[in-house]
């Protein structure tokens, strides 16, 4: 009879007690001003942390069993400075200990700090110039820095194809607004939103052969694996098309009593903007790099009726 053989274990202080759980710690603090009559302002600071972080240690190696290596980024104008770079911080296990396993997940803070932070700050107006008139909007920035290096450096096997320990892709702002009016005396509302959203951050994903990594590796990949992929791009070097979007609807309001319902029409990307959502970012010289996957929704209508009571 043939016994199982496990390979894998969890350090048990990860597994009961208290203050064990990943935690998600949160604070805000805003403050509001009238400025004149109807007029409103807002301002507030956010901040947000992670903590009890786990890694998985395999520990059958050591770190002193990653050999280093770089790449240099293939030569294409699509690329920042039209490439030529050299990305370095790639490690390989040694082939002689590559089909080692023996794996224990455990606390990242045994080898090292590893954060995830969010600071930003929010702006918002809210005016109600005159009766069934209101304007809201407000502006949102923010960044989030997540840093992995000193566990990275303990454990390399943890993103060893990864040299962006550091993810600090930069500010992500948001635009939004909101606008009512309720026709007197003919009930009709008009209504409109507005939202300008940051674009997502691009990747190059370059597969390297084994004979590229060999040249400053010196010797091929582990495992006679014949390629890896690695990103030739810095986290928030290049974004996408930021995503702008204006919605409207038009409804008649009917009032029976304490009753009211209205019936109108809602109508979706009124200036049918068509900026890029997703992208191919597998990357090749010369190859389909960024070309569009999809795209945002086409201008469209819909119907609705609401009925409050």
């Amino acid at each position: 009879m043939r016994k199982p053989i496990f390979t894998g274990s969890f350090d048990p202080e990860i597994l009961e007690g208290w203050g064990v759980r990943p935690s998600d710690w949160q604070i805000g603090v805003s403050v509001q001003q009238k400025v004149m009559t109807g007029v409103s302002v807002e301002v507030g600071y956010f901040r947000r942390w992670l903590q009890n972080f786990t890694v998985t240690d395999n520990r059958a190696v050591l770190a002193s069993d990653f050999d280093p290596f770089s790449i240099r980024a293939p030569s294409d104008p699509r690329l920042p400075d039209g490439g030529g770079y050299t990305i370095d911080g790639l490690y390989n296990v040694q082939p002689a200990k590559a089909t080692l396993s023996d794996t224990l997940t455990t606390w990242a803070r045994n080898f090292g700090d590893q954060t995830s932070v969010y600071n930003g700050v929010q702006v918002s107006a809210t005016a109600r110039i005159r009766q069934g008139l209101t304007f809201q909007g407000g502006v949102n920035t923010g960044k989030t820095v997540v840093n992995t290096c000193a566990v990275r450096s303990e454990l390399p096997e943890t993103a060893a194809t990864d040299p962006y320990c550091l993810n600090d892709p930069g500010f992500v702002t948001r635009v939004t607004g909101l606008a009512t009016y309720v026709v007197p005396k003919i009930d009709v509302l008009f209504s409109g939103t507005f939202r300008s959203d940051q674009g997502s951050p691009l990747a190059a994903n370059y597969v390297v052969t084994t004979a590229e990594a060999a040249r400053t590796l010196g010797r091929p990949l582990s495992n006679s694996a014949p390629s890896v992929t690695v990103n030739l791009l810095k986290p928030g070097e290049k974004w996408g098309d930021r995503v702008n979007e204006v919605d409207v609807k038009v409804a008649k309001i009917f009032r029976f009593g304490r009753t009211r319902s209205n019936v109108g029409v809602d109508i979706y990307n009124l200036f049918n903007a068509n900026p890029v959502l997703t992208y191919n970012q597998a990357f090749a010289p010369g190859g389909r790099w960024l070309v569009p996957t999809s795209v945002l929704s086409a201008r469209f209508a819909k119907l609705s009726a609401s009925i409050d009571f």
